[in-house]
């Protein structure tokens, strides 16, 4: 991850001649930033969420070497090329640490803004013309087959997504039946009703164990 940071220049024009100026100036400090031996060690990313609607489209394409997956600016409103208040959010962080240095990502001066959460793309929908997984995040068109990852969110959250998943997902599975039990769910298409989840017939963590899941969490008044 280290060869994908740069030193950090804001945008607007001539950013890349600024850039290039910063790494002839901070040229005895670039070591630090290509570390790769402890670039784990002495590296914090700060990854900023933003919850805009916007969105890229992503395809394949054909090249000399074989294909690659590129993208292009999907619906929405443009996805910005620099945040200012992250600039400034990074900068103050490097300023407080000892020996700190401010960076960015290699594709910044280039107008290539980088995105560490995919999502989308294999929305939940009432039919085939509305998403692409049924309520139960069961795949339209494909008996047996579930998609219960980051595709599946619907919205930008605005927020790391980790735990958005894990409770899709937690749900998705609530409602598989057991082994040689009658499915729960409606046939693949059929309108949406809602389910009680299948209690498990052997739980691999026990109901009295510490890490077993007790409902509610707190009282709900």
């Amino acid at each position: 991850m280290s060869l994908l940071q740069t030193v950090l220049v804001d945008g607007g024009p001539g950013r890349i001649g600024r850039w290039l100026r910063t790494l002839v100036r901070d040229r005895a400090t670039l070591p630090r930033l290509y570390d790769f031996k402890h670039g784990s060690e002495r590296t914090v990313i700060a990854l900023v969420m933003q919850s805009r609607d916007n969105s890229i489209t992503v395809f394949p394409q054909r090249t000399p070497w074989g294909w690659r997956l590129t993208s292009r600016q999907g619906h929405g409103e443009p996805n910005p090329t620099w945040i200012p208040v992250a600039h400034d959010a990074v900068r103050r962080m490097a300023a407080r640490m000892r020996g700190g240095y401010p960076g960015g990502t290699i594709g910044e001066p280039f107008e290539r803004p980088m995105t560490a959460h995919f999502i989308g793309g294999c929305t939940i929908g009432d039919s085939p013309s509305t998403g692409v997984v049924d309520p139960y995040q069961r795949l339209y068109g494909y008996e047996g087959l579930h998609v219960v990852d980051g595709s599946a969110i619907s919205a930008n959250l605005g927020v790391n997504p980790s735990l958005t998943i894990t409770a899709q997902a937690e749900r998705a599975m609530a409602f598989w039946p057991n082994k040689g039990e009658p499915d729960p769910r409606p046939p693949l298409g059929s309108p949406y009703r809602r389910l009680e989840p299948v209690a498990p017939r052997r739980p691999v963590v026990p109901p009295d164990a510490p890490a077993a899941l007790r409902l509610p969490i707190v009282g709900v008044g």
